[in-house]
């Protein structure tokens, strides 16, 4: 299945409006925008705080501006609101089916990753993204075609980190992303698999 086609079937769960354009769009632009596509038609998590009628804040103090590149920037802003809208995802379908796994567990683990890229931001001297997720997610009518999306959205998120970890050089930001994409791909993902599996029989 096609990404564009892959992004499409997640983004019928949200609530979120939006075109879909950008599966024609030129692959410069699909490069550009990675992370876990729960918005229907949305290009990242940029472009989701503005349809969202919010934006990013990505000033910070000088001496931040001083030690990171733009591209460092953005992608931490990418990487939190990432995890702020895979947490909001997971806890729609909590609140929907109950404390069921393996959302139960994974949305405590999103929740961990964020504070995790708080840190890092204060560390920096930046200003912390608004979370624009939380309460602006709807679970799918089903278990399955959750944790269908959940599997979508967890490799996104393992491909969103490899490419940070190309240009990113600051040794604690790098670590940070290593971590998570090592929970994605080994916990998070398989977790979602095995759901899936278990579901379809």
């Amino acid at each position: 299945m096609r990404k564009c086609q892959k992004n499409q079937f997640i983004g019928e769960f949200s609530g979120v409006g939006g075109s879909n354009s950008h599966c024609g769009g030129k692959q410069e632009n699909r490069k550009r925008h990675r992370g876990r596509h729960f918005q229907k038609g949305m290009m990242g998590a940029l472009l989701a705080s503005t349809a969202l009628g919010f934006s990013a804040d990505l000033t910070g103090s000088s001496q931040a501006a001083s030690t990171l590149n733009s591209e460092t920037v953005k992608a931490m802003v990418e990487s939190i609101e990432d995890e702020y809208k895979a947490r909001a995802f997971y806890q729609a379908v909590i609140d929907k089916f109950g404390e069921v796994r393996p959302f139960s567990n994974i949305v405590n683990a999103e929740a961990k990753h964020a504070e995790m890229w708080k840190s890092i931001f204060a560390k920096y001297g930046l200003e912390v993204p608004r979370d624009n997720y939380a309460g602006n997610m709807e679970a799918p009518e089903n278990m399955k075609a959750a944790c269908e999306a959940g599997i979508e959205g967890e490799i996104a998120n393992i491909e969103m980190y490899d490419n940070f970890l190309t240009f990113v050089k600051e040794a604690d930001i790098r670590a940070a992303i290593a971590k998570l994409r090592t929970a994605s791909k080994e916990r998070h993902l398989p977790a979602f698999q095995r759901c899936a599996r278990r579901l379809a029989n």
